[in-house]
């Protein structure tokens, strides 16, 4: 048979009542954390959406420019091209086209524009323009398709000392 001792010795009201103090303030604390963990995580999403959402405009942007180019190509009659000035009647019919910057090199003509949105990124665009010399046809290379930002973020540059070393005019 087994002997069962009951004691007086308890925790008493002042421990269980520091004890239920502690739990609370614990679940405060994970509380308010988690609250500020997802407060950031939300403005965090939303600022991405933001951003994706641009991109997605000023792509469209970029594509509408180079159908625009694309059909000024497409409308330039095969005979035009066969004389050596090709590179001339190309700039000729695309310089009606607003916002693009257009260079003459030995052998082709490079188009450059760009496509700006409001989150502080554009789309930079470069396009090598060609011609078949066998069927005299108009085609194009995209060179480049680089999404950058407008503006680089400026970050205060301010050099804190933290360690002076030991002064000069120290004296014991």
């Amino acid at each position: 048979m087994k002997d069962y001792r009951l004691t007086s010795n308890s925790i008493g009201v002042g421990g269980s009542l520091i004890m239920v103090i502690f739990v609370m303030l614990c679940l405060t604390v994970f509380s308010v954390l988690s609250f500020t963990t997802a407060y950031s995580d939300l403005k965090l999403s939303v600022n991405s959406e933001e951003m994706t959402v641009d991109f997605y405009e000023i792509n469209g942007k970029g594509e509408k420019k180079l159908a625009e180019i694309n059909e000024k190509l497409l409308s330039i009659n095969k005979t035009d091209l066969k004389d050596n000035n090709f590179k001339k009647v190309i700039i000729e019919k695309l310089k009606d086209i607003k916002d693009i910057v257009i260079t003459e090199e030995l052998e082709h003509v490079i188009v450059y524009y760009e496509s700006i949105g409001e989150k502080n990124q554009k789309i930079c665009i470069t396009l090598k323009i060609l011609i078949h010399e066998k069927n005299y046809r108009l085609y194009y290379e995209i060179i480049s398709w680089n999404l950058t930002n407008i503006e680089i973020p400026e970050y205060d540059e301010e050099t804190y000392d933290l360690w002076e070393g030991v002064d000069e005019n120290f004296e014991n």
